[in-house]
């Protein structure tokens, strides 16, 4: 029965370290998403675009030839000017006034501050399953479990 459940502990731990790393990775890329608008005519510029959860990066490159596949802009690593604001996800009081400008801005501030939760929440959860190794701290598992439901 122990071997069993040590087992399935040691499986549940592969998990969450896999779990973690992709957390971590989606927390700290600026490439959650990437827009780039069909292009209508040669010899013009588009505006393309790539943010994550700390910033934000548009680019204006000018479109010369035509993209074989049809997709648009091309990729956001071509050359061209490259123009990068950071989101303010914890604003002091002196400065709330001037953040309230766009809906979209506090849409994104909402999904970072889930974010981070979540995160914090996957941490918690871990060190709840990395102590309940010891013996007789099985109790562990039940919070650990409620920490990942949570995130």
């Amino acid at each position: 029965m122990f071997e069993e459940q040590a087992t399935k502990v040691k499986i549940t731990s592969v998990v969450i370290v896999v779990g973690m790393a992709t957390m971590l990775a989606a927390v700290v890329t600026d490439h959650w998403a990437v827009l780039s608008p069909r292009v209508e005519k040669l010899n013009a510029t588009c505006e393309a675009a790539h943010f994550g959860l700390w910033r934000l990066c548009k680019k204006i490159i000018f479109i010369v030839e035509e993209d074989p596949q049809g997709k648009g802009c091309g990729p956001i690593s071509l050359p061209g000017a490259q123009n990068c604001s950071y989101f303010k996800h914890f604003t002091s009081g002196e400065e709330a006034e001037v953040f309230e400008v766009k809906t979209q801005k506090e849409y994104n501030i909402s999904a970072a501050a889930i974010a981070i939760f979540s995160l914090i929440f996957m941490i918690l959860g871990t060190i709840c399953v990395i102590f309940s190794f010891g013996k007789g701290r099985d109790y562990l598992l039940r919070p650990a479990g409620m920490f990942f439901a949570f995130a």
